[in-house]
């Protein structure tokens, strides 16, 4: 069975602020906030609606096809989702942006600051799968994940 999986491909970069953000809002002037956070570690975790589920269907004995748009910063999350039995040959890859990127710190009461930069993923409207159904002799499912929030 042949099964796309279209959607967000990006990285997710966790870190944990062991104080509170509270400590550091002025309530006054809130309107010119500048706030910085060191922070003693950082996980990196592979991430993006339509890169889990091909993962998961991978493991699960299918190999999915994953269509989506990345950055040249793609490589080694690439050879990793090969390795598990991902078809990564359908996956677009930006010239000007890099793989989308969500950044969140956590403090210690659980409050989060974050940030997402879609980057590549805004280009994965410019995806075609007609290119893809004829590239593996068609396709029985496309699954259409969450992709660029735009």
């Amino acid at each position: 069975m042949q099964i796309a999986i279209t959607g967000s491909i990006a990285t997710d970069h966790l870190m944990t602020f062991e104080g509170l953000f509270a400590d550091s809002l002025v309530v006054e002037q809130l309107d010119k906030i500048s706030l910085s956070f060191l922070t003693e570690d950082l996980q990196v975790r592979r991430g993006g609606v339509a890169a889990n589920i091909a993962f998961g269907m991978a493991n699960l004995g299918q190999r999915p096809i994953l269509v989506g748009s990345v950055g040249e910063d793609f490589t080694d999350y690439r050879s990793w989702l090969e390795r598990h039995g991902v078809d990564c040959q359908s996956i677009h890859y930006s010239e000007s942006q890099h793989t989308a990127r969500f950044v969140c710190t956590t403090d210690r009461d659980m409050a989060q600051i974050a940030t997402f930069y879609a980057g590549a993923m805004a280009e994965a409207r410019d995806i075609e799968l007609a290119p893809v159904a004829h590239r593996v002799g068609g396709l029985d499912l496309v699954v259409v994940a969450p992709n660029d929030p735009v």
